[in-house]
């Protein structure tokens, strides 16, 4: 039996223009060389929700969500399945019937994650083997966009098991992939077109590592300030010393003042204009650190952090204000239970003292049983009409069950025997009195 391809990836701001180029078709040049454009015309929408994907999307959202904040602009804002089985699976349908089998997908999509928040699925049947791009934006019950609450472990989980089994209730012949299995249903050149992409990705990682490194080993100067030998400049004034000579005139003494300067030597001067110069490299490269992607991806993850932080002490208060109102509704239920056996108990006793009571009072059973009856359906009756149900007519159901098919057959041949005895004998009497008239 086939399997079922059904894989996600995440769509950001910046995909989602290309992306929309690729499933529309809007250029004629594709790197993927599976790609028929002959048949292209083949091709078409069972959701199009969209014109420009990033556009539409983004307004779609901003319309729909119930924060008032923006979005992240690292936000994932669709999450794109790419359904698909293998080539057999389809060379065994008819043309509507593969229509049917990704018109099912969508339905089954729809169903769990919000009809309007699927905003296309477009099928594509220019390739080797028949497929479809469905994007759905990932807003949860609440309006919030978390791709991360939406499609979680559990949800991609139950996608995997649930929908193989959805289309085979349907009529379709496949099954859901290897468990724990990370295997794709690739074709040749699409194959190679991702090894191609891992390649570059590698090349990509290691001129990162380059770059870190040499953010991490620039030159280390050979002296540092503390090793900066200085002095201070001095210079003689005349102060006068507040004495004064014999003719009158003040008497003043030479000393020695700093005069604010410092005096280093050449080398130690070479060396500070060494550290200055390299103090301002430093300060450009990690200018240049702060606007790379891993820095700004590291800070996104931060703030993502901070938010699922955030929303989980949300959950466990929310989990705690359940967890007691669980046990509140525990304790009443149990209260009920036991005040639902005390009246039922209670109706019992009262049927029964009922029961006795009037049987005392009544001389003829027959009386008492229509009049006892009477006084049930009366109880019952009222108890109906106030949506109850009548416990007292249960007691009293128990007290008189209802006689047997065969119970009841055998009392009737009863009565038509009795009837015919009773018969017989007025037959006899009739004639007994004609002959005495005859006789007369």
């Amino acid at each position: 039996m086939s399997m079922i391809v059904a894989r996600m990836q995440k769509m950001k701001a910046e995909n989602l223009t290309g992306i929309g180029n690729h499933n529309q078709r809007k250029t004629e040049n594709h790197s993927n060389k599976e790609i028929d454009i002959d048949r292209s015309y083949l091709n078409y929408d069972l959701v199009d929700n969209t014109q420009s994907y990033k556009k539409d999307i983004e307004k779609f959202i901003n319309e729909k969500k119930s924060s008032p904040r923006a979005i992240r602009k690292d936000a994932v804002l669709v999450n794109e399945w790419i359904i698909s089985s293998d080539r057999k699976f389809f060379e065994n349908l008819s043309e509507g019937e593969t229509e049917n089998f990704f018109a099912r997908v969508k339905d089954y999509f729809a169903e769990n994650f919000g009809e309007d928040n699927i905003r296309y699925a477009t099928v594509h049947l220019d390739e080797t083997t028949p497929h479809m791009h469905m994007g759905i934006v990932p807003f949860d019950k609440d309006n919030k966009l978390s791709a991360k609450r939406v499609f979680n472990r559990v949800a991609l989980q139950d996608i995997q098991e649930e929908l193989p089994k959805y289309l085979q209730e349907v009529g379709f012949e496949i099954e859901r992939g290897q468990r724990g299995s990370e295997r794709k249903n690739l074709t040749v050149p699409e194959f190679k077109e991702m090894k191609d992409e891992q390649k570059e990705i590698e090349r990509e990682i290691e001129i990162k590592k380059d770059e870190l490194l040499a953010y991490t080993k620039d030159r280390a100067l050979k002296t540092t300030l503390d090793d900066i030998k200085f002095k201070r400049e001095m210079k003689e004034i005349e102060v006068p010393t507040g004495e004064k000579t014999l003719f009158g005139r003040e008497i003043t003494e030479t000393v020695k003042k700093p005069t604010g300067n410092l005096i280093i030597s050449e080398k130690d001067f070479k060396s500070i204009q060494d550290f200055n110069s390299y103090s301002k490299k430093r300060e450009v490269k990690f200018l240049n650190l702060l606007d790379t992607d891993l820095y700004k991806e590291n800070e996104g993850l931060k703030a993502e952090n901070k938010e699922l932080i955030r929303e989980n002490q949300e959950l466990k208060n929310s989990n705690n204000k359940t967890l007691g109102s669980f046990n509140r509704l525990k304790e009443e239920n149990t209260f009920l239970r036991d005040e639902i056996s005390d009246l039922k108990s209670e109706i019992s006793l009262i049927y029964q003292s009922t029961k006795s009571f009037l049987k005392e009072r009544t001389d003829d059973i027959e009386a008492f049983k229509s009049s006892f009856k009477e006084l049930v359906q009366n109880v019952s009756e009222k108890l109906n009409l106030k949506g109850l149900n009548s416990y007292f007519k249960k007691e009293y159901d128990k007290d008189n069950p209802i006689k047997t098919k065969n119970k009841l057959e055998f009392d009737i041949e009863s009565l038509k025997r009795r009837s015919a005895e009773t018969n017989k004998v007025n037959k006899k009497e009739k004639t007994k009195t004609n002959n005495r008239g005859m006789d007369r």
